[in-house]
């Protein structure tokens, strides 16, 4: 259902070198954007040019021309970046054009003096791979999108939210897929250390992959549940939602009573479970199946949902490969307290009716790990799954979740963002009728996620991939679905005050103090996703985005009243000095790769954008 061309032995696309050069374009743009933003290339402005920047060094001068900063500080356009040798420093013929990211970056590193640092030569790998999968990704999108309108003319289809529903199915997966265009301004967004191309072109998701999925066999003995039910029995479960792959899985195991199911990525059956599981194997205690089940990757690589079925869980799984920034394992805590927390979560909604018209949620209903780690092995997160509740079974006939990320993204039927088209299909034609769809659409987001954060220190990551929109029929903005609390930050003892003192599993998102958890909602719902919106919507209906901005203060400040009647307005200063008046914690994704790390989220501070729209609207 997923993929536009039949999905088999596909030919991989042809890349022009078109395909490379705009890929390249891309990839200086993101590596530019968080080299200024976190202050690791620092440039001086040129006051007689507006627009151009300079850095001089002993071996050269850098020149960036033509850039444009957003309000939230971080660059959003540029005409070129050149690169000057010492000796023709003030001979503007004499400069090299920097066209693409790793000869910019060799030059960056040159004024740095960091051209050696091992750190530095695992960024340029990651750069270079990242580049390679982009060009492939941008010539399949050519060929995906004129398809997308030939069958849109066939069916007399005028929309894209029309043409991801149009034969039935789940028309938020396709969209998801049609939308994999990568992050926006994560350097190595397209990253995918481990794979050849040839697996990237049959199991990423921007080329409409189907995915099959393997069933093996593991020991009860080497086994641990999680449940958001108590005494749930997994077997039965898991054949209930998937009849005919657990019946072929069932028929290749004599003995699979003492065995229970785990579905396993293909990439990791292949090239990480006979190493790293050879004694489990050899023992019997983890056997395989030729049982396979096709399934659709979402925009996260590993989490995939059922192809056919609109109601079979979605199944998120460890692969041993680095995506974007980290190896993409699931830990043992994360199996256990997902469960958990959407165990609360599903609490919380029914005592706050407010909360759950705004806010859905995926939940994690099951998962399992193995118990095998010791003090000399650490094992069990290349093994274990999620299981996480269909959207489908979250929306009504007449609703189509979008996720976040694909508002951004050109239609092909249009040419202009999602948002716009889909703004355009609700009936916005001009400023007052944009403001208002938008401040609902702000005001749906901050009545689930910011009140969960503010009445119960539980901060989900609510960016462009983890939530979905839910739209009615006519384009109308309805509500929420979240979709992953892998990435949850909790404020514990804000959690135990309202009544849920949770014995969770020790893990990075369980956290001592709110400014902790605020960074997840400064970063992931005020700047990569309301923030982004606003620069989008910049312009467009006769917006400004001053204006947007000064909407958004006044709602939050709306929010902010009312959690200070609940919890005293010591509670609330502290929150209004954090969103209105200091520097918003901003995400650094190159010095968390200089770290090696991608866990704990390492900020630098930005403009506040409501600060400075305020203090101009005041002047």
């Amino acid at each position: 259902m997923n993929a536009i061309l039949p999905i088999g032995a596909r030919p991989l696309p042809n890349v022009s070198g078109e395909d490379r050069k705009e890929a390249a374009r891309n990839g200086l743009f993101r590596l530019l954007r968080s080299l200024l933003r976190e202050r690791l290339l620092v440039m001086e402005a040129v006051a007689e040019q507006p627009g151009e920047y300079r850095l001089d060094s002993p071996a050269g001068r850098l020149l960036l021309s033509g850039a444009r900063f957003n309000r939230l500080g971080a660059l959003s356009d540029f005409k070129q970046l050149s690169w000057q040798p010492l000796d023709d420093a003030e001979d503007a013929e004499g400069a090299e054009g920097l066209e693409e990211p790793l000869t910019a970056l060799r030059r960056v590193l040159e004024l740095r003096g960091d051209s050696a640092d091992p750190a530095w030569q695992r960024i340029a790998a990651e750069l270079d791979n990242g580049l390679r999968n982009e060009a492939l990704t941008l010539a399949w999108r050519r060929r995906q999108d004129a398809e997308i309108r030939r069958q849109c003319q066939a069916d007399g289809i005028d929309n894209l939210l029309a043409w991801a529903r149009r034969d039935g199915g789940n028309g938020s997966i396709r969209l998801e897929q049609w939308a994999a265009v990568g992050h926006p301004y994560h350097p190595g967004c397209k990253t995918k250390l481990g794979l050849s191309l040839d697996e990237v072109w049959r199991y990423a998701p921007e080329f409409a992959a189907r995915v099959p999925l393997a069933l093996i066999a593991v020991h009860r003995s080497l086994a641990k549940l999680s449940r958001m039910i108590d005494g749930l029995d997994y077997r039965a479960w898991f054949a209930r939602h998937y009849p005919a792959w657990f019946q072929q899985w069932q028929g290749q195991l004599p003995d699979h009573d003492d065995y229970l199911p785990l579905p396993v990525h293909p990439w990791q059956l292949e090239h990480d479970l006979p190493q790293r599981f050879a004694d489990e194997l050899a023992a019997g205690l983890i056997r395989l199946t030729d049982a396979r089940f096709a399934a659709a990757p979402t925009l996260s690589f590993r989490t995939l949902a059922p192809a056919e079925a609109r109601q079979a869980p979605y199944i998120k799984l460890p692969v041993a490969a680095q995506m974007t920034s980290s190896v993409r394992n699931l830990s043992s805590p994360s199996v256990e307290n997902a469960a958990r927390i959407s165990a609360v979560l599903q609490d919380i909604f029914g005592q706050r009716p407010d909360i759950a018209t705004a806010l859905r949620c995926q939940w994690d209903e099951l998962g399992l790990h193995l118990q095998v780690d010791s003090e000399s092995r650490d094992d069990a997160r290349y093994l274990a799954v999620l299981f996480r509740r269909n959207p489908c079974r979250l929306l009504a006939d007449d609703e189509q979740a979008v996720v976040v990320a694909a508002l951004f993204v050109p239609s092909p039927l249009s040419g202009q963002p999602l948002l716009i088209e889909l703004m355009r299909q609700a009936g916005v034609g001009n400023a007052g009728q944009a403001r208002d769809w938008f401040r609902r659409y702000c005001d749906l987001l901050f009545a689930g996620v910011l009140q969960l954060y503010l009445d119960y220190g539980i901060a989900l990551e609510a960016h462009q991939q983890n939530l979905m929109a839910v739209l009615d029929a006519d384009g109308q903005p309805r509500g929420f679905i979240n979709r992953d609390v892998g990435g949850v930050c909790i404020h514990r003892s804000s959690l135990a005050e309202q009544g849920w003192p949770i014995a969770f599993s020790a893990a990075s998102t369980l956290v001592d103090s709110r400014a902790e958890a605020r960074v997840n909602i400064s970063h992931a719902v005020m700047q990569s996703h309301l923030g982004e919106l606003i620069e989008l919507l910049d312009g467009q209906f006769g917006l400004n985005a001053e204006q947007l901005w000064r909407d958004l203060a006044g709602l939050l400040d709306g929010y902010l009243e009312r959690f200070g009647v609940r919890h005293g307005d010591s509670a609330r200063q502290q929150e209004q000095q954090a969103f209105f008046d200091a520097p918003w914690p901003g995400t650094a994704f190159i010095r968390m790769r200089l770290q090696d790390q991608s866990q704990q989220a390492v900020c630098e501070p930005i403009p506040n954008p409501l600060k400075k729209a305020l203090m101009d609207h005041d002047d």
